[in-house]
């Protein structure tokens, strides 16, 4: 009898427990209220009461977009079950707006106990005002072809790819990187809506196949080490394949391109380390002179530069925002060992290339008649904190909530483009992203890991914020964010932009960041705004939002093309797909034009394009159609996708039929630059034929070393002018 009377006197002092129907909610602008039910488990003698109150973190403002003006008192009857229903009213403005957020607490409970890591409630008002991007629809894209250069996938190994293309508008050949399969393929694209194999060449017996770069005929393959870590080469082949010469060049060389004189094939060295992260070469550029030809081409020809004159200075390029930050505990990276060359672009005088330093978040600037680093600089941050640069954070959601956050995107670009107007050069970013994630070392982790510990003072919603509904699910670095020293993270930096920036190439200046355009594009597009975010999974159906934890969209390539008078920046989309296109005649206000894609949306097929990795413009005078064209290697799919370009207003074609004339000027020149009436892209001859300068997107042509002599200008859109240097 004593034991029963116990165990009655146990249960009736069971305090009730007053919880939250969920960690989010998410209400349209336009609803009216949102309701926020609260429930009782184990209701006592006495009524109990949680008080209601307005949290500070939160991007919606009270009297404005929701109405809440003093603290609230919920009561639950003595002994009553069910809920309790807060309502707040919703206030329907007429702002276009990014989606907002207010937080309520549950706090101070009588008679009753509220958990501490569970007493927050977050509510999304999704706006009911902000239009689609509008696309000016000056040009279109229309998908001509999409070949697959090899089978991608034997079940769920993957065999072949198609991740780097370069197309010779002399022969008309394309030639395709397939890095899995070991393979440089060798197409005629002649016919671009038939394209033709012509070859394929095993080259692993030179090493790992990395990326590939042509011109008049020879092609320059990036190969990396048997054994990766150590050096890399360059192999040269003819226009059929039939090797020429072999050079060694820095470790893993990731990209090649040859600069636009034709003089020096260059190679960003990426000097990744192994995945024990024992073994760590340095990063370097590698340049190789081949104004001589192959024939006489030697190990001699070849400078690589490196970034060891930078080694004392770790500390001060981490107060410029580089980031300096691998190695192991015991053995740090030195700064020339951290840095890791990504993607390089060339200026249009053949004077100066641009290296993306992905990891580490930065831009080196590289003097090519020197062949020496010349400045190191930081690219910055994409701060989502800031209207337009919001972010859909979780793939716990249903709904694309594009928010800003006290969070800051490391924009660390992959591909970089250089493009010239009115005489300045800037640089076109892709802001892709990317970790280092090795066995003996990985940076990675998301929000909410127990090891990721959010400093209470700046945050002081943490258990909120590690919500996987929230940005639990967001994967951050743990390498960066510790302002204080004290063990706990005070500021969160994600992976990647999501966005195209572009930058005053001079002075590193930050001209214009896309900000969430790129996922709000997407998100609102007819047909895949139903993959929004999704990833790239060969043969699977793609699941919405399932890389909005980690990157979303992902940039990867850019380029730039002139058609007509305009001028335009092509950014293509790895996960989701597909490729946008801008008008960059203002490189400070982008127009956004148009957006293509050629991907499977059930998966239910392997057909489609999934993975673009490589990016080619081929202007009207280059093209076989004689219609402008865009070309993506898609990796994954190991598909090239050929796209047709059309311009609403009429566009100079083939040589001899431009509409708009070309003149320079001072002209004679002394020896001095050379402005041109308009931006061109084309090549200076002598009088015997022979290519001594090659311009890209630009007004101005260096005549410094020329001989006195009268040259031919000859642009892509077949204008052409005499230039007589003295």
């Amino acid at each position: 009898m004593l034991l029963g009377l116990a165990a009655g006197a146990a249960r009736a002092q069971t305090t009730p427990t007053i919880a939250r129907p969920s960690a989010t909610l998410t209400v349209t602008e336009g609803a009216g209220s949102v309701s926020i039910p609260l429930s009782i488990s184990n209701p006592g003698a006495e009524a109990s009461t949680v008080q209601v109150v307005v949290q500070a973190l939160g991007m919606a403002t009270a009297g404005q977009d929701y109405t809440y003006a003093t603290t609230q008192t919920v009561t639950f009857p003595a002994g009553a079950t069910g809920t309790q229903t807060l309502t707040i009213p919703i206030l329907d403005d007429a702002m276009a707006e990014e989606t907002e957020y207010f937080v309520v607490r549950l706090q101070n409970p009588t008679n009753a106990t509220v958990s501490a890591t569970a007493n927050d409630i977050l509510v999304y008002i999704k706006d009911n005002d902000t239009p689609a991007p509008t696309r000016a629809n000056n040009l279109s894209l229309s998908l001509v072809q999409s070949y697959q250069t090899a089978t991608p996938f034997s079940g769920n190994n993957q065999i072949n790819s198609a991740e780097i293309a370069a197309f010779d508008p002399t022969t008309k050949r394309l030639y395709v990187a397939n890095s899995i399969g070991g393979k440089l393929e060798i197409l005629n694209l002649a016919n671009p809506a038939a394209i033709a194999a012509l070859a394929s060449i095993d080259i692993k017996s030179y090493g790992g196949l990395n990326s590939v770069a042509v011109r008049n005929g020879v092609v320059a393959c990036a190969l990396e080490n048997s054994s990766p870590q150590q050096d890399g080469s360059v192999v040269f082949f003819d226009q059929n394949g039939v090797f020429q010469k072999q050079v060694t060049v820095g470790a893993m060389p990731d990209m090649i391109t040859f600069s636009p004189d034709g003089r020096y094939v260059l190679t960003a060295n990426e000097g990744e380390p192994n995945a024990a992260y024992t073994t760590d070469p340095e990063g370097s550029v590698s340049v190789i002179d081949v104004l001589g030809g192959l024939a006489g081409l030697t190990q001699a020809n070849v400078t690589t530069a490196t970034f060891t004159a930078y080694n004392s200075q770790a500390a001060a390029l981490r107060a410029q925002g580089i980031r300096i930050y691998g190695g192991l505990a015991a053995s740090p990276s030195t700064v020339a060992q951290d840095l890791e060359p990504e993607y390089i672009a060339v200026s249009a005088n053949s004077q100066t290339a641009y290296i993306s330093l992905q990891e580490n978040n930065a831009i080196a600037v590289l003097d090519l008649a020197t062949k020496q680093i010349t400045a190191l600089r930081p690219v910055g941050y994409s701060d989502h904190r800031q209207p337009g640069r919001s972010i859909d954070a979780s793939d716990r959601t249903t709904e694309v909530l594009l928010a800003n956050w006290s969070i800051k995107g490391m924009r660390q670009p992959d591909a970089i483009n250089l493009f010239e107007v009115n005489g300045t050069s800037y640089l076109l970013t892709a802001n892709e992203g990317d970790s280092r994630d090795y066995s003996g070392f990985s940076e990675v982790v998301r929000v909410g890991a127990n090891g990721y510990v959010l400093d209470a003072t700046a945050f002081p919603n943490a258990s909120l914020l590690k919500n996987e509904a929230v940005l639990g699910r967001l994967n951050v670095t743990n390498k960066l964010g510790d302002t204080d020293g004290d063990g706990d993270f005070d500021e969160i930096y994600a992976f990647g932009g999501r966005s195209f920036s572009i930058y005053n190439a001079a002075t590193g200046a930050e001209v214009h960041d896309s900000g969430s355009l790129l996922e709000r594009v997407t998100a609102a597009d007819a047909t895949y705004g139903a993959i929004f975010n999704a990833s790239n999974s060969f043969g699977e159906a793609p699941t919405r939002k399932n890389r909005s934890d980690d990157k979303g969209p992902e940039p990867e390539g850019v380029t730039t093309g002139r058609i007509g008078n305009n001028l335009y920046a092509f950014v293509s989309l790895e996960r989701v797909g597909g490729v946008m296109v801008f008008n960059i005649n203002d490189p400070a206000a982008p127009v956004l034009e148009a957006y293509a894609n050629n991907r499977n949306l059930t998966g239910a097929t392997t057909t489609g394009d999934l993975g673009p990795e490589g990016i080619v413009f081929i202007s009207a005078a280059d093209s076989p159609s004689g219609q402008p064209l865009l070309l993506l290697a898609n990796e994954v799919s190991s598909t090239i996708a050929v796209y047709s370009i059309q311009a609403s207003t009429p566009t100079a074609a083939r040589p001899g039929q431009a509409t708009e004339p070309l003149a320079a000027y001072p002209n004679p020149s002394q020896g001095t630059p050379v402005r041109l009436s308009r931006a061109v892209s084309g090549t200076l001859h002598d009088l015997a034929g022979r290519p001594v300068r090659q311009l890209r997107t630009t007004d101005r042509l260096e005549t410094n070393g020329l001989a006195a002599g009268v040259y031919l200008l000859r642009a892509d859109d077949g204008a052409a002018t005499k230039l007589i240097v003295n």
